[in-house]
């Protein structure tokens, strides 16, 4: 009985999903989705898909739905060039709206970003969930890219945690069209204009990663790579997204207005784009091969140090300090903490302990007093999943002599 219902479950909603794009379902009961008869005498029925695609509104941009997921348009593939104000048409059998994502390849030099008026600089790739063809964006991308990294996360949880991380408000959905909603006179038009300004920082930046990441594959992203040069750029922008939140709380809060330039420049500096090489590449198809239920890139932060940064500490002090996750405990010796002074550095013993998530390094002698000692934690340091630190963690701490003298023996 078990194994009946699990055949014809799925076989149920399959069937639903059919019916529903085929009259006119899909992304949350859109009507942009119409069925009618090909007049061609087969008798055969297709869906028409009708949508937008933006950071502004894009023009001239390859659209298609990606019925393999490789983020590649493939022949056969329903497909059609972007128009005036980034509407699409795609006509696809019924159903496949709600089955497949869309993607719109922006072609430097081809597509133009009526934003300015002028042609895109720097190609990427926007998509968006099945069932969501309604207005594809940057922010529609990284919210599939995260459900699809997460399989444990729900469309509604990866929406919730790109808004959350970018500092947009709950009240914003991710998959509206920011640009229509602004001049609609609506109560939230200043959010959704803060909405489209983070589309047009991340837009940039997914221009000038790929640019990047393009040059230091060798000139070419091949079809095989598409999918983890994309997890590459959305995890990189996600990592600098706290810059995005802040500027939008600043707007919002201080009336400090959204400089888009700047913020760009100061978010790409912040990207180490020589790291996203091969080998960082073979880390993702790595990492996609294990498929977690949980994406994890990041390597392990530290969340609290002792003795604090430029404080001061006891001659018998111990140096220790804790993480948000396990460490790979294979690379943990005495030369991956290192405790320097005045005369060079400390000998003394690790110690890790994984309930707390902490290391701990003890001197084998008393520190000097009143001198300043530092602590390097080495850039090899890993997690479980062999995520690096990728640059030392170093601060320094000054000592004090507060030992009590032992008591002069009783003549």
């Amino acid at each position: 009985m078990k194994r009946f219902l699990s055949i014809i479950i799925p076989l149920f909603a399959l069937l639903s999903c059919c019916l529903l794009s085929a009259c006119g379902g899909g992304g949350g009961g859109d009507s942009s989705a119409t069925s009618k008869t090909v007049d061609d005498g087969s008798s055969a029925v297709v869906t028409t898909l009708t949508g937008k695609i933006a950071d502004g509104y894009l023009r001239d941009a390859r659209v298609f739905l990606d019925r393999n997921n490789n983020r590649t348009y493939d022949n056969g593939e329903p497909t059609a060039q972007s128009t005036t104000g980034g509407a699409y048409t795609l006509e696809v059998n019924p159903g496949e709206g709600d089955l497949y994502p869309i993607v719109a390849q922006v072609v430097a030099g081809q597509t133009i970003d009526e934003d300015t008026g002028t042609l895109v600089s720097n190609g990427y790739v926007l998509e968006s969930s099945p069932g969501y063809w309604q207005f594809v964006s940057p922010l529609t991308t990284l919210v599939k890219l995260e459900s699809d990294k997460n399989p444990s996360f729900s469309h509604q949880q990866a929406e919730i945690s790109v808004r959350s991380q970018l500092g947009i408000i709950d009240s914003i959905s991710l998959f509206s069209d920011y640009i229509e909603a602004r001049s609609d006179g609506e109560a939230l038009a200043a959010e959704y204009e803060r909405t489209h300004k983070a589309a047009q920082i991340i837009a940039n930046l997914m221009g000038s990663l790929r640019v990047g990441i393009t040059q230091n594959l060798g000139g070419l992203i091949d079809d095989a790579e598409q999918l983890l040069v994309s997890y590459m750029v959305s995890d990189q922008i996600l990592l600098q997204a706290s810059l995005v939140e802040q500027a939008l709380n600043n707007e919002r809060n201080l009336g400090v207005a959204v400089d888009v330039a700047s913020l760009t420049n100061a978010m790409t500096d912040a990207i180490n784009v020589d790291a996203l090489d091969p080998e960082a590449l073979a880390l993702y198809d790595q990492r996609v091969q294990q498929n977690f239920a949980t994406w994890d890139m990041y390597p392990p932060a530290v969340q609290s140090q002792s003795p604090p940064a430029g404080d001061t500490a006891s001659i018998d002090t111990v140096v220790s300090l804790s993480f948000d996750e396990l460490l790979d405990e294979t690379l943990l010796n005495n030369s991956i903490v290192e405790l320097s002074g005045p005369n060079g550095p400390v000998s003394g013993i690790l110690n890790y302990e994984p309930e707390s998530l902490s290391l701990v390094f003890t001197p084998s002698q008393l520190l000097l007093p009143y001198s300043r000692y530092q602590v390097m934690v080495k850039r090899g340091l890993a997690d479980t999943l062999g995520n690096q630190l990728g640059a030392d963690v170093t601060w320094a701490f000054t000592t004090i002599f507060d030992q009590v003298p032992p008591p002069l023996p009783d003549f």
